[in-house]
């Protein structure tokens, strides 16, 4: 078994110094751009001020159920909303769940024994390009980020010291998951590698575990369902009441299929030149013809669970009948989610030579993070990374088909740090007998 390293002063510094360094930095961004704490490009402030309002989850200014959001930032912002403006909710928010992810960043190097190479994934996390970005913005970046660490924090826990301990982290991963996919549907796959990976554990290790532990780890694995199960439920049995239908995630899933899935896409942006931006004309003409043809295939008063599968079976035929198109796209999604530099509106504004010195810090981030996803099967508990292969992959796959830019990468943050780390860390931290240590 791996040695605990013990924490020193030394340790508590560079924590303290990595979390004023993302608060800072945080604040900065918040007061550099305030307008931008209330540009609603989401509907996630509308959302929030018709529930702060008293007229339920609806729409801005209406009284129309909707679910067309997932609800965990909307309720979040809404709950501040009850005692503060808007924009110090969105700025609050944004800021404290920014440094609690570099908190758990450095909790979570710990426990893959990383030594003080952990403090460089969190000072990797306190910089990051993106998520400094988007703490001004009232969108899910900083909060889902938050949530998608200590998922991971919950995963990869220590050996439990008793029983107590070892029911209670099963329970801990199952609400920590409900309330990430309560933030955004896109994690939901993760269950399945993750049942999958839990079914070979089990199978590898049946015959050498005592009837005792194997029954602990299938308590552990139903407690984690039932968290899951009671955070998810109530948002599961409202769109049932409300709908007429059990919708799990949301009624965005069509649209955001459909819009990364459609003739004018692939024809002004795809088979563009790289960088090229889809201009605002063009979308906006092709979501007017969209609610033409919405209108008459389904009428007027159709629901928006009736929409989102129009709109997904849209996409589904649009990708059938051009399947060279669908290729590119995916390329196009692909080199999307993992682009370096500002392009497109993103860039308006901006300096070049912050365009720069953004372009090197994620050349050499995600450089490093992907040469550590290659060694840290060498690592002796490498069991304990297999947590961030499935937040990877996970995020990538659904964004091989729906609608994705380069802040949809912005919940991998955290882990890319951390792969990156253990490039270094695994050189220095194995002792004579092959156990890693401080």
């Amino acid at each position: 078994m791996a040695n605990r390293p013990k924490r020193s002063r030394t340790d508590s510094v560079g924590l303290v110094a990595c979390l004023l360094l993302a608060f800072g930095t945080r604040l900065a961004v918040a007061l550099s751009q305030p307008d931008q704490l209330t540009l609603d490009r989401d509907v996630y402030l509308g959302i929030a001020s018709s529930i702060a309002d008293g007229r339920g989850y609806c729409g801005p200014n209406s009284t129309a159920p909707t679910a067309f959001r997932p609800p965990l930032y909307p309720l979040s912002l809404a709950l501040g909303f009850l005692a503060f403006p808007p924009c110090l909710v969105v700025g609050g928010i944004n800021i404290l769940a920014g440094v609690m992810t570099v908190w758990v960043t450095a909790n979570l190097g710990l426990r893959l024994q990383l030594g003080r190479w952990r403090f460089v994934a969190a000072l990797l996390v306190a910089v990051d390009p993106l998520l400094l970005r988007y703490s001004s913005q009232p969108m899910t970046e900083s909060i889902c980020t938050l949530l998608a660490t200590f998922w991971l924090w919950s995963m990869i826990a220590d050996s439990p010291a008793n029983d107590h301990s070892h029911q209670f982290s099963g329970l801990v991963r199952g609400v920590s998951f409900g309330l990430l996919v309560l933030c955004r549907p896109t994690f939901w796959p993760i269950a399945i590698f993750c049942g999958f990976g839990w079914m070979i554990a089990r199978r590898r290790t049946s015959i050498e575990t005592s009837g005792a532990g194997y029954a602990s780890s299938c308590g552990a694995a139903i407690r984690s369902v039932i968290g899951t199960v009671v955070i998810v439920a109530p948002w599961l049995i409202r769109n049932w009441l409300v709908f007429g239908v059990p919708i799990l995630t949301t009624t965005h899933g069509g649209y955001t299929l459909l819009l990364g899935n459609n003739p004018v896409f692939y024809e002004q942006v795809v088979r563009r030149p790289w960088g090229t931006a889809w201009p605002d004309d063009s979308q906006h003409a092709w979501e007017a013809d969209l609610r033409v043809r919405m209108d008459r295939d389904l009428g007027p008063l159709a629901t928006e669970a009736q929409r989102d599968d129009w709109q997904s079976r849209q996409a589904r035929a649009y990708m059938a009948a051009e399947p060279r198109a669908c290729i590119e796209a995916t390329v196009h999604r692909i080199r999307s989610l993992w682009n370096t530099i500002p392009l497109g509106s993103a860039a308006d504004g901006v300096n070049g030579s912050v365009i720069t010195v953004v372009g090197w810090f994620y050349f050499f981030a995600l450089t490093f993070g992907f040469i550590g996803m290659i060694v840290a099967p060498r690592r002796p508990d490498r069991q304990r990374w297999y947590p961030l292969y499935v937040l990877m992959f996970t995020v990538q796959l659904v964004h091989l088909f729906y609608w994705t830019n380069t802040r949809m990468r912005a919940p991998l943050t955290p882990a890319i740090a951390l792969f990156a780390v253990s490039t270094f860390s695994l050189r220095h931290r194995k002792n004579d007998h092959g156990v890693l240590r401080e």
